[in-house]
């Protein structure tokens, strides 16, 4: 029979999320789906009978962790009665003398590592895994440097870590690593935590693998997010990743040159899929001078279909300013004015003015003016 292993990372417990215009109340939601989220991935553990939990960092976010978490935290885990739980602190949930798990009395199923060194747990003769823990929020060496493991059998490996290629730009690595890392250890395999899509590392055969959040976090972490179960027998090791997240992020963009009034554009955005769901708006292209784009009446008027909405206004102004400035009136003379003075501006300074052009445009419309 396999040895079965459930694993998760990166459910940030705690987060602010505090994106502009998302309320104290749907924040207080989101959080509460967080902690659902890592209940459902111990109900899954107690119901499939796996051989171990493993959690990869990111549990909690350690600036805003409550109690009230650490002892959510032990509840659940104590739920898994002799089934061990291992954790390797992240970035974000460091082990430190403050932290969640330094002041909690845990059960003793739970074994966190505490130190950024491996430190070996043995399941049998064949299979032995080892943890290293952040004990800071800026760990950035490499914790597989000169490391080995030690006897024979399986050796599965468990931090919070940045493979090198794929860490975004102008973001830093924590504990970077590479697959060659893995393998000069003399590991079969890593399971990891760190960032927030899952990813099962392939070579001629997988060494590592992130689960990726089990719920998205924000818009930047669309579509499904997964959970990963590890197989492993004295013959192979088999990631699984498992589809978990019952919360959805979504992103229109909505084209809005055809629109000749607010009324239809509104009508657009009411008609989009993703009713109950959190969703981005961006509204782009040439608004025709007609249209009266107020945002925020705009976000009222369309926002209650949504669990979230956001909109984002990307639009650029309809007039023509080379036709305007040709007519022989006091509007004209005003364009040719603005467009006078914004030629001859830096383009650090050009914003304000450009928004008097449209500002005054709307006044001689008779429109109102709003910044």
């Amino acid at each position: 029979m396999p040895f079965v292993v459930l694993h998760t990372a990166d459910v940030h417990l705690d987060r602010a999320f505090s994106a502009a215009g998302m309320s104290a109340g749907i924040a207080a939601a989101r959080r509460q789906e967080l902690r659902d989220a890592f209940r459902r991935f111990v109900d899954l553990a107690v119901d499939s009978k796996v051989d171990a939990v493993t959690i990869g960092g990111d549990l909690y976010e350690h600036e805003r962790a409550t109690m009230d978490t650490g002892h959510f935290l032990r509840e659940q885990l104590e739920r898994l009665g002799p089934v061990p739980a291992l954790v390797s602190p992240g970035n974000h949930d460091p082990y430190m003398p403050d932290s969640l798990y330094a002041r909690m009395d845990w059960p003793p199923n739970v074994t966190i590592f505490r130190e950024p060194a491996f430190r070996p747990v043995q399941f049998s003769p064949w299979l032995t895994v080892w943890g290293a823990g952040h004990d800071g929020p800026t760990l950035r060496r490499n914790l597989l440097e000169g490391f080995r493991v030690e006897g024979a059998g399986r050796h599965v490996l468990l931090f919070h870590g940045s493979d090198t290629r794929a860490v975004p730009p102008g973001k830093p690595a924590h504990c970077p690593f590479l697959a060659s890392d893995v393998r000069a250890a003399g590991a079969d395999f890593a399971l990891l935590g760190h960032y927030h899509g899952a990813r099962v590392a392939e070579d001629s055969a997988p060494v590592f693998a992130y689960p990726g959040s089990p719920e998205p976090l924000d818009f930047s972490e669309e579509g499904v997010h997964h959970i990963l179960r590890l197989d492993i027998d004295e013959a192979r090791i088999s990631p699984t990743l498992i589809p978990f997240s019952r919360v959805s992020y979504c992103t229109h963009t909505v084209e809005v040159s055809a629109f000749l009034t607010s009324e239809s554009l509104r009508a657009a955005i009411t008609a989009l899929p993703g009713e109950g769901e959190i969703v981005r708006v961006i509204l782009a292209g040439m608004l025709q001078p007609e249209v009266d784009l107020d945002v925020q009446s705009l976000y009222n008027s369309c926002a209650e279909r949504f669990r979230y909405l956001e909109i984002v206004d990307r639009t650029e102004p309809g007039y023509d300013f080379a036709e305007l400035a040709e007519e022989s009136t006091t509007k004209g003379a005003f364009v040719r004015l603005m467009l006078t003075r914004i030629q001859r501006l830096s383009p650090d300074d050009r914003g304000t003015a450009e928004a008097a052009l449209l500002y005054g445009l709307r006044a001689f419309e008779r429109r109102e003016v709003s910044a």
